[in-house]
Parts: C-alpha cells; structure tokens; sequence
C-alpha cells in the first residue's frame, strides 16, 4: 500500500478522534497539560509561558477561558502535588521611591557594534523559556 493513502484497516496507523460532550473539560484538560510539560522538566514560569503562548492551542484556549489567575493557580496545585514548589512574583505592583527605576539610570556605554556591554551578556528567551542563540555578524 502506498504511504499517502490511509488505510482504516491498519491498526497501527494513528487516529484521532473527537467526542462531543455537554460538559465543560477545560479544567481537566488544563491540568492534563500542566502536568505533562511538568513532568517533561518544565518550571512553573515556562509552564505559565506556554498556556499564555497563542501558539499553543489547547493550553491557550483554557488560559483564554478561565483567566491567568485560574491558570497560575492549577499549576500551583499540580506542582505541589508532585512535591514542587512553585513561587509567583507578587502581583500587586510596589510602589518604588524616585531615582531607582530603570528610566532614571544612566544608560550602559556603547561598544564600537553600537550595543551596550549590557545588551550583549543579557539572555533572551523564546516562549518556552528556552534560550535564544545571539549571532554576531
């Protein structure tokens, strides 16, 4: 049998299927991702990156529909479930006394390339949170 033909007989061959249902699964299927990628080794912040990812449909679709609150705190309690610390930053923003924000600080010298020494040290992420290679030309 050719490869590009499908053949429903072949057990082997991978099928999907979809089941219409009344009740709502977004919750289940939320956790059945964030536990996934956290037993594949990711943190709580990648964990978080990729429900927030609009490349990642399902994880984004629960994130969409229930909120970044829900979606922080389902990956709290599966963390924890398996004995993971998860630890957010506070999201009430603290007020910070004048001269100490990044607008008030002198900027970093420039090298000849016209980047700040700063620039080049700093580690740049995808969505994942893996890192992104820096080619210099």
């Amino acid at each position: 049998m050719p490869k590009d033909e499908f053949d429903f007989e072949d057990p082997l061959e991978l099928n999907g299927m979809a089941f219409l249902s009344q009740e709502d699964t977004t919750n289940d299927m939320a956790e059945c991702f964030a536990e996934e990628f956290m037993r594949l080794g990711y943190d709580h912040r990648r964990v978080m990156a990729l429900f927030a990812n609009p490349h990642y449909l399902g994880p984004h679709l629960a994130f969409q529909q229930r909120g970044e609150a829900f979606i922080r705190d389902l990956i709290t309690n599966v963390f924890a479930r398996w004995g993971r610390r998860t630890d957010w930053p506070d999201p009430t923003p603290v007020a910070k006394p004048p001269g100490t924000g990044p607008a008030d600080q002198p900027p970093a010298p420039a090298t000849e390339s016209g980047v700040s020494h700063v620039d080049e040290e700093r580690v740049l992420t995808d969505p994942t949170g893996a890192p992104i290679p820096i080619f210099k030309i």
